[in-house]
């Protein structure tokens, strides 16, 4: 079996950003996939592990993940939690229940149509994700317990680099 081999590169993220909603509107692309940074998806998308594949933008449903500016030059990768009015509050999957962003359609970069995680394809469309998601989303009030419990049993500590 032969390896592919990855060359990889930092880049400014607002630049790459700008990359990403150029290639959905000039070139036309269906899709671009990325390295997920950050830990604000944990315990379910991994830093500099886990991939997102993202397709282009359109307006989102609560439950789906979305790349999105919320502040300017500033990006986050969340689950849409609420719709109102055309603004679209959003929240990470680990991080406290008070902390969310909120966005407009303008500011959407992409939609994710799925993970690539530990090396394996999970589509958003999957009854494998269609259950994490409803049962996470319900687990609301006890998340800090499980995340809590997570990083004790994996030694996993949430640093930035």
């Amino acid at each position: 079996m032969k390896k592919e081999i990855i060359a990889q590169r930092k880049v400014n993220n607002h630049l790459f950003m700008q990359d990403i909603r150029r290639m959905f509107s000039e070139e036309g692309k269906k899709s671009v996939t990325f390295v997920v940074k950050g830990f604000s998806m944990h315990p379910f998308l991994d830093n500099g592990r886990d991939k997102v594949v993202l397709l282009p933008p359109r307006t989102p449903k609560p439950g789906e993940v979305v790349l999105a500016e919320v502040r300017e030059r500033t990006y986050a990768l969340h689950r849409v939690i609420k719709v109102d009015n055309g603004v679209f509050t959003m929240r990470g999957d680990g991080n406290p229940l008070s902390m969310t962003e909120q966005f407009t359609k303008e500011n959407i970069v992409g939609i994710a149509g799925g993970f690539i995680r530990k090396g394996k394809y999970v589509s958003v469309q999957s009854r494998k994700w269609r259950w994490y998601s409803a049962f996470w989303n319900a687990m609301r009030p006890f998340r800090r317990i499980l995340l809590s419990l997570y990083r004790r049993t994996t030694g996993k500590l949430y640093r930035r680099e």
